[in-house]
């Protein structure tokens, strides 16, 4: 039998790309590419193997049988490479690994900055991207990203690793015009006869967290008004539209309206946020610990004081794992 060249490394993830998204236009651009450089690159491919992968008449493309094999295989094989090259940067002496980090919102406006200074020196290369939880985490599991931090432990998923960082209770955030005292659900009810709930987007996981949390309780609050963001949702509350249901670290993030709202814990509120450290399992063992290491320092050092100047009473609100 005639000896096949050995596949490139970036021929096999551009399939593999395009194998998933079943969208040349979509992979490439995933992948900072044009799109005539994805189909070249299938081409040759497909040149190399003697093999057609892909039917291009179908819409979404398919794969062939032969492209089903190098779909399921390629992958296996490309994830052994990328743990193989991160072991290997992680056990050499000296070498600094390059990192791509991901941040849930609330986190990267309160210790995203400080977190990468602290990482900057162990470091060749270090990208830091921000968003919701549920988008980082399918970057994760793509591996467009190295570590999370996300409000969302993926345990779900066997092949993720979770490090809890802190638990924080939910908090209401009141404008001050309407704020009397409020501090449990009963008060609560009594303000939303008057004031509506505002509630950050149902489709983001902190939006379904707060519902949960709402759903437990007698308050009565169509959703007429709804938020992507910590900092917007409290500007809406800090313009007198409503009040809200939020955490001490999303509080934090919209700090700036702190003269026109109170952020007050809630006794019998029932419900808490996670914010964790996600990653592969068996990827970069020790930077891992640094992450951690330098993300509870910053939380404990500088976010924690920060978060007793919005309320004192909101330190109550934070409990960090043993």
């Amino acid at each position: 039998m005639k000896k096949q060249p050995l596949i490139e490394t970036q021929a096999l993830r551009v399939f593999l790309t395009m194998a998933e998204e079943r969208n040349m236009s979509t992979a490439a651009s995933r992948l900072g590419i044009s799109q005539s450089a994805v189909s070249q690159t299938i081409r040759s491919l497909e040149n190399q193997l003697g093999a057609i992968l892909v039917n291009r008449t179908a819409r979404p493309m398919t794969l062939t049988a032969a492209g089903n094999v190098l779909a399921s295989q390629g992958a296996i094989l490309l994830d052994s490479l990328v743990d193989l090259t991160n072991a290997v940067a992680d056990s050499a002496q000296g070498v600094k690994p390059s990192i791509r980090l991901g941040f849930v919102d609330s986190f990267a406006a309160t210790c995203g900055s400080k977190v990468a200074r602290a990482l900057t020196a162990r470091t060749t290369k270090l990208a830091v991207c921000t968003g919701l939880s549920l988008a980082l985490e399918q970057k994760l599991l793509r591996r467009e990203l190295d570590l999370v931090v996300s409000s969302r432990s993926m345990e779900e998923n066997d092949t993720i690793v979770r490090l809890e960082l802190l638990c924080e209770d939910f908090i209401a955030t009141i404008p001050n015009e309407h704020f009397n005292g409020q501090s449990t659900v009963e008060s609560l009810v009594l303000l939303s006869k008057h004031l509506p709930l505002i509630r950050f987007d149902l489709q983001s996981h902190m939006g379904m967290q707060v519902e949960e949390v709402v759903r437990s309780t007698p308050i009565k609050s169509p959703p007429l008004y709804e938020f992507d963001t910590a900092d917007t949702l409290t500007s809406m509350v800090a313009s007198g539209l409503g009040w809200a249901i939020t955490t001490p670290l999303c509080a934090l993030q919209a700090e700036r309206f702190s003269d026109r709202v109170k952020f007050v814990p809630v006794a019998d509120l029932v419900g808490q946020r996670s914010v964790s450290l996600l990653y592969r399992a068996e990827q970069h063992p020790s930077f891992v610990s640094e992450v951690f290491s330098a993300c509870q320092e910053i939380l404990k050092n500088d976010v924690l004081p920060s978060i007793t100047e919005l309320n004192p009473a909101l330190v109550q609100s934070i409990i960090f794992p043993a």
